[in-house]
């Protein structure tokens, strides 16, 4: 009877250990699962945040590409732009320099000399600054020679505006100057500013027989001209407007020019003098030097070294004219 009541009471001993066991084994359990879930949801969140690392990636890729192609667009419409303003300009241009007549109809000069037109451009343009275009007037002389000499010593090209000189010795320096790479515009036949500026017709029969003289010497037809004292002077202001709206329809470009040797005197002045007024142009980004190549001007060839060697100093380049210059 006492061992009965001994191995009961041992019993009951036991039973809340039991308990107590079943419990802890099954807060383990439960705790073994929670730490598999946890360990599951985060190897999940891991998963799910490289998966959003590599969406923004992309996305940040995507941006950049986008930013690209929105600044490439943005250029091509700023060059668009940049084009229509310049067909304003040139419209405007035209309209104020238009060759109709009140009634609206082309006047009779715009059928005359029909191989009058320039060659089609297709150059490249000039651009960029600290450009210097070196430009030699009423020429072929004897002092052309000098000058070429100096522009081959320095490698420089320029532009010879030439007139209507028929000696043999001119001839052969006008194909010398197409021949060393310079370019060869008009500067009317004779000159003479009564005979250019008489009329439309009679300046478009002037430069038409030049540009064909040229043609016929060189093998060169030139696309560009200079009005004898410039695009306006004393005397054109009557038909200057026309002639610029005729000669533009024609395909040709003028140059005046932004600085001179001041050269054009009944005496030659000293070179140090010319060199000094040519080398005014200095900080404008395009210059477009106007000096002479008559006979007479012996000092702007002495000149000439200086001028070169005073835009290079201060870091121009050279080029001759061509329609891919803009004008000044």
């Amino acid at each position: 009877m006492i061992k009965h009541h001994k191995h009961k009471a041992e019993r009951a001993a036991r039973t809340p250990f039991k308990r107590l066991f079943l419990g802890a084994l099954a807060a383990a359990g439960v705790l073994a699962a929670a730490c598999g879930w946890l360990s599951l949801h985060q190897q999940s969140v891991l998963d799910r945040e490289n998966e959003l690392d590599q969406q923004v990636a992309r996305l940040e890729q995507e941006l950049a590409g986008w930013q690209s192609s929105f600044q490439r667009q943005q250029q091509e419409l700023e060059q668009q732009q940049a084009e229509l303003d310049q067909a304003e300009k040139t419209i405007d241009l035209l309209s104020q320099y238009s060759m109709a007549s009140p009634s609206g109809e082309a006047p009779e000069y715009a059928a005359l000399f029909p191989d009058f037109y320039a060659p089609p451009f297709d150059g490249e343009a000039v651009t960029g600054g600290k450009v210097c275009c070196l430009t030699f007037d009423d020429g072929p002389s004897p002092n052309t020679d000098r000058i070429l000499e100096i522009l081959d010593r320095y490698g420089v090209k320029a532009t010879f505006f030439v007139v209507g000189r028929t000696g043999e010795a001119d001839q052969e320096r006008m194909r010398r100057i197409v021949a060393a790479g310079h370019a060869i515009g008009m500067h009317s036949w004779s000159h003479d500013y009564n005979k250019v500026y008489a009329s439309v017709e009679d300046f478009l029969a002037e430069f038409d027989r030049l540009y064909q003289w040229i043609y016929e010497i060189t093998g060169v037809y030139p696309s560009v001209f200079r009005f004898p004292g410039g695009s306006i002077n004393s005397y054109d202001r009557g038909v200057y407007q026309e002639i610029i709206a005729e000669m533009t329809r024609r395909g040709f470009v003028y140059y005046d020019w932004n600085a001179s040797a001041q050269d054009a005197t009944r005496t030659p002045r000293p070179a140090s003098d010319i060199a000094q007024d040519c080398l005014k142009g200095v900080g404008r980004d395009l210059v477009v030097v106007l000096a002479h190549d008559s006979a007479a001007r012996t000092t702007t060839a002495d000149a000439l070294p200086a001028i070169i060697e005073g835009y290079q100093a201060a870091g121009y380049t050279f080029a001759a004219i061509t329609p891919g210059v803009t004008p000044v």
